[in-house]
């Protein structure tokens, strides 16, 4: 016969009394005390299984009114057991809950103030770790005012650089200007960017404080930001080519004004030597001849045809081909027959690469098509 067998034989000769005093008689022998207490878990009555839920679930009415609805479904056989459970939940809610909803929303916003008070004063330092962190978004979340919001966002002022690149904080950032409801509140962030030379586009480059820029670029105004896009566009030619900076760039092609748009397609046609030969540059090439006008499709179809080496480079990548095939798609469209006719003259080395065949078949089709 196997332990849990004996267990429960031994259980239906001792009376739940005995195993009761046992488990709490300290002079009894430790080895008995602790076989008590093995009985107990198979003994037939319930023990405190409140202790077992988390601290903040054990007086919440409404959890243990629903967990009451479960026991039927968990012990049907003993309709005993079942009700001397929901004897415990209802005699348990009543002596530590109050009896009205209103009350209990009284008691939850009476908390809910003592945790944001709490968190006055040290908003920087909370941000900086994962639990703080979600603590400072909720009590941004919970503020009753703009004015509210200000208060605990201003104590990052000095801390703003800090805070961007921080794996927990740049969400409170994030939380900051996505539940801010005037631009102008926002301004000590891009202060912050702006004062400092060249903080603008190594804020481009990092895998967190990039994404403060581009939720400034969505919420604010054009004119409030636009010293932070002058940056940007002075140095697109690095940022197209970098593994984190192409996402800003990105995001002006998908998002940005039309005047921004036009900039930012000039300077990739002025780069286009450069932007062509990187991984990262393809994919914003891509994006830049979805989201554009098709008169700035054509300038810049036109700038990457004149180098056919730039061409090939990107056909051979996975990324890459796909803006060659709207490249070649834009130059058929209005007619640009010599940049096609050089273009074929490299067929076998497209035809080389798994990605070059795709584009040496489109390329096939254009050259028939225009020959007719």
């Amino acid at each position: 016969m196997d332990c849990a067998s004996d267990s429960q034989c031994c259980s239906a000769l001792i009376s739940p009394a005995c195993i009761e005093s046992l488990e709490t008689d300290q002079c009894a022998p430790r080895p008995l005390r602790s076989l008590a207490t093995r009985l107990g878990f198979v003994a037939p009555r319930h023990r405190a299984w409140r202790a077992y839920l988390p601290r903040q679930s054990r007086c919440n009415p409404q959890l243990l009114a629903a967990a009451a609805d479960t026991v039927p479904a968990l012990a049907e056989d003993d309709a005993e057991d079942v009700a001397c459970v929901r004897r415990t939940v209802r005699t348990h809610t009543s002596s530590t809950c109050s009896t009205s909803l209103g009350d209990m929303h009284v008691e939850d916003s009476e908390e809910s103030c003592d945790e944001d008070s709490s968190i006055v004063g040290r908003v920087w330092k909370l941000s900086q770790d994962p639990l703080g962190s979600r603590l400072v978004q909720a009590a941004l979340e919970r503020a009753d005012s703009e004015e509210q919001r200000c208060l605990l966002a201003h104590e990052l002022c000095g801390h703003v650089h800090e805070i961007m690149r921080c794996p927990h904080g740049n969400h409170v950032v994030q939380k900051i200007i996505n539940t801010m409801q005037r631009p102008e509140s926002l301004q000590f962030i891009i202060d912050a960017l702006t004062h400092q030379d060249n903080s603008i586009v190594q804020a481009a480059k990092h895998r967190y404080a990039t994404r403060i820029i581009e939720h400034l670029l969505r919420v604010c105004p054009p004119a409030q930001v636009s010293e932070i896009v002058e940056n940007l566009l002075k140095v697109v030619g690095t940022l197209a080519c970098h593994s984190v900076g192409h996402y800003i760039l990105r995001h002006l092609l998908e998002c940005g004004t039309k005047d921004q748009q036009y900039q930012l397609v000039r300077s990739i046609e002025q780069n286009a030597c450069r932007i062509g030969r990187s991984t990262f540059g393809g994919i914003v090439l891509e994006t830049m001849l979805t989201h554009t006008a098709v008169e700035d499709k054509a300038w810049v179809a036109r700038a990457f045809a004149q180098d056919p080496a730039v061409m090939l480079c990107l056909a051979k990548t996975k990324r890459g081909h796909a803006s060659v095939l709207l490249l070649l798609d834009t130059l058929q469209g209005y007619g640009d027959h010599r940049a096609l006719s050089n273009m074929a003259q490299h067929m076998d080395a497209l035809k080389a690469s798994r990605f070059g065949r795709i584009v040496a078949q489109r390329l096939e089709t254009a050259c028939e098509q225009s020959c007719l």
